[in-house]
């Protein structure tokens, strides 16, 4: 990689690896003359991008995460920066993850690399503060919900916003009939999404097998549970499971989320997931107390989960830390027998759907992107 047609491009988790490849093939065909290299997963590599770092190796959660990993997180950074100043990247684009992206930012712009973001840090829910950095260091911010453009714009921040790319990605992968003979399911069935990272597929997974066992005491029969399990979470998942009586699925998660009866989920990007698939829902989080205890004092939103923040109501329950089984058991009870509790549920996913904008996010942050790089004669 020689020139100025390289860009640098930063992903720190699975659903930035996700984003990441589909900015990264819309770019390429906008201007074809651009390599692209830096942090990322198999999807990126899969897109063209050269992966100094893999994802798997820079997803944290959680205060005690974050400061065990922080001597190797900055092994990582610094590397970053050693080859960012050998190649002199047109332009850096930081994905999401912010405990890394907002302290590199500044490290790229003392180098002289023009600053692109992608997909906006939720620093409207806990750190408004931290505006100032973005303000000062980040030359556009392209943002996916539609509240966001309104937050930056009061601080004075270039900002775009182009709809959420989950619209035009978020479909099951095989129809109903194949997917029920895959996992050998004829009737109505719970879907389980734990999440995508070690600690919280420990600490959702056994609460969320629990919570299925009392929904079928609650209903007089069994309930079968299919588990969509991210990329490479399957023998852990398997692990934490009291006896074979799930099915364990990979690469089939919106399948599952798109033909269950209702879920559990893991509050992040999965309940937006879970509102494109019309999924009735409950949304669960759990982080370790110390992070907790800390969270709950800056978090400033009404709600966690994004759907519901997309919304502005809580059409889905949802439990932080404290999760009461009996509870969030009766609600999803209650969408097993009730169809009138689903519709309910269904006719606000609608709502949702419209907000996330028509389709084609990607290209349009690719637009936005490649001119910002040709900004600089390099394209």
């Amino acid at each position: 990689m020689t020139g100025g047609k390289n860009i640098l491009i930063v992903a720190g988790e699975i659903s930035g690896d996700l984003h990441g490849a589909a900015l990264v093939r819309e770019m390429r065909a906008i201007c074809p003359g651009m390599s692209f290299w830096g942090f990322g997963g198999q999807k990126m590599r899969d897109a063209g991008v050269e992966t100094l770092v893999d994802v798997s190796q820079l997803a944290v959660m959680g205060l005690f995460d974050v400061v065990r990993h922080i001597p190797r997180i900055r092994g990582y950074m610094r590397r970053l920066l050693e080859v960012a100043q050998k190649r002199r990247p047109a332009l850096a684009i930081l994905i999401d993850y912010p405990g890394f992206n907002l302290k590199l930012a500044p490290k790229l712009k003392k180098i002289g690399i023009p600053v692109g973001y992608y997909i906006s840090p939720q620093l409207w829910a806990w750190a408004e503060n931290r505006v100032r950095v973005v303000r000062k260091f980040v030359d556009r911010m392209v943002c996916i919900l539609p509240f966001e453009k309104d937050f930056y714009a009061r601080y004075g921040v270039e900002v775009d916003y182009v709809g959420h790319p989950f619209v035009d990605i978020v479909h099951p992968e095989m129809d109903e009939a194949d997917f029920r003979r895959a996992v050998g399911i004829d009737g109505d069935f719970l879907a389980l999404l734990p999440g995508s990272r070690d600690r919280e597929i420990t600490r959702l997974l056994p609460i969320m097998v629990r919570i299925r066992r009392r929904v079928a005491e609650y209903l007089g029969k069994e309930i079968p549970a299919v588990i969509a399990s991210a990329p490479g979470k399957r023998p852990l998942i398997e692990s934490l499971l009291p006896d074979d009586d799930f099915r364990v699925v990979e690469n089939l998660t919106y399948s599952a989320m798109a033909y269950a009866r209702a879920g559990l989920v893991a509050s992040g990007s999965a309940t937006l997931e879970a509102a494109i698939l019309n999924l009735p829902a409950v949304v669960l989080y759990r982080v370790d107390p110390l992070s907790w205890a800390i969270g709950k004092r800056i978090i400033k939103t009404p709600h966690i989960a994004l759907a519901n923040l997309v919304a502005g109501e809580r059409v889905y329950p949802e439990f932080v830390q404290d999760i009461p089984v009996e509870q969030v058991a009766g609600i999803v009870a209650g969408f097993f027998r009730d169809d009138s509790a689903v519709d309910s549920v269904r006719r606000k996913l609608e709502t949702i759907r419209t907000k996330l904008g028509p389709g084609g996010a990607a290209l349009r942050a690719g637009e936005i992107f490649c001119e910002l790089a040709q900004k600089q004669g390099n394209c």
